[in-house]
């Protein structure tokens, strides 16, 4: 079963497990709710809109809008291992959602929310994938020591400030933000230690053992009952291997400095994001019923075609187009940094 279709009944029983807001709420959340309510005595038009902005700027949209101008415009290879270490802190999230199935603020004191999520309270999405994104990117800029010092000074305060936002908005508990921040902080353990080794060893892997990996992936993520992501990493793994055998593009190709630069790269960003459009809105268009019993099966397509374009169709139009080189064009290997 897909979790997101069994949310509203698990919701309702974690409710009532928890108290619903009597007298027997437990005391964790009776704490969370006055550190809640202390936060949002702050109220103001200007700290409403700083903090659903800063709220928003932690969706998923947002970090896939910057994923695909990473992978597309600046570096591709690390655009797909940060893309890759995305889905997995968004998986890992979930599942540990479901299998929590604590409530939010909201639910059990209607009077703190000022905004609304359907999915459980811990761990808090947006404290794991921004102290996860941020990190890797302070990590990447490291080697330049000014850009280094500048995202590491960033990527603490940031997440912070977005947990911050969530406990105003209403829709975590404290506690939330502690999971959240404990899972980013081991997502980020995982990333230093084995993404070299496992970047290295696909590198050196033929098409075939790609595609086996990336079907393995996807499998043990629906095992799990997360229809969505599963369908997104095969879709991505795909992609990106065909990328490499067929359309090696340069993500640093064509870049130069000046307007013509620029144009270049908004040219690149716009066709990817028209084509990924035009690919989704067609998929909606034949999409069952929720209710349907192939609904399941077309949620768990529906990230594969968008994959297969976004990894490996934009990057050959790309190429096709003169908007980027190959990577032997540019003289580099295939597999190497």
């Amino acid at each position: 079963m897909d979790n997101n279709v069994a949310l509203p009944v698990q919701l309702s029983i974690a409710i009532g497990a928890a108290g619903g807001g009597d007298a027997e709420t437990p005391a964790i959340y009776q704490w969370g709710l006055v550190v809640i309510k202390r936060i949002q005595t702050w109220d103001n038009p200007v700290v409403d809109g700083f903090m659903r902005g800063i709220s928003l700027f932690g969706t998923e949209a947002v970090y896939l809008a910057l994923l695909l101008m990473i992978f597309w415009c600046i570096d591709e290879k690390k655009g797909v291992r940060l893309s890759v270490t995305m889905l997995f802190s968004s998986w890992i999230n979930a599942f540990f959602k479901v299998w929590l199935h604590q409530p939010r603020p909201f639910q059990l004191d209607a009077s703190v929310g000022k905004s609304f999520e359907p999915t459980y309270g811990i761990p808090s999405g947006h404290a794991h994938m921004s102290l996860v994104f941020w990190t890797v990117m302070a990590l990447w800029a490291k080697r330049r020591a000014k850009r280094g010092v500048l995202f590491f000074t960033l990527a603490i305060p940031i997440s912070l400030i977005m947990g911050v936002s969530r406990l105003y908005l209403g829709v975590h508990f404290p506690t939330d933000l502690f999971a959240g921040w404990f899972l980013g902080g081991v997502t980020l353990a995982c990333y230093i230690f084995f993404e070299k080794r496992i970047s290295d060893f696909l590198a050196k892997s033929g098409l075939r053992v790609q595609f086996i990996i990336s079907a393995a992936v996807s499998f043990v993520i629906l095992l799990t009952g997360n229809t969505l992501l599963s369908g997104a990493m095969l879709g991505m793994g795909a992609g990106y291997a065909l990328m490499l055998k067929f359309a090696p593009f340069s993500a640093q190709s064509k870049r130069g400095k000046g307007l013509k630069t620029f144009f270049i790269l908004a040219a690149r960003y716009i066709i990817g994001v028209v084509g990924a459009a035009v690919l989704f809105l067609a998929f909606q268009r034949f999409m069952p019923d929720k209710n349907s019993a192939y609904y399941p099966l077309a949620y768990f397509c529906q990230p594969v075609p968008l994959g297969l374009w976004i990894y490996a169709g934009a990057p050959w139009v790309f190429i096709k187009a003169r908007l980027a080189d190959t990577v032997e064009r540019r003289g580099e290997k295939i597999t190497g940094e």
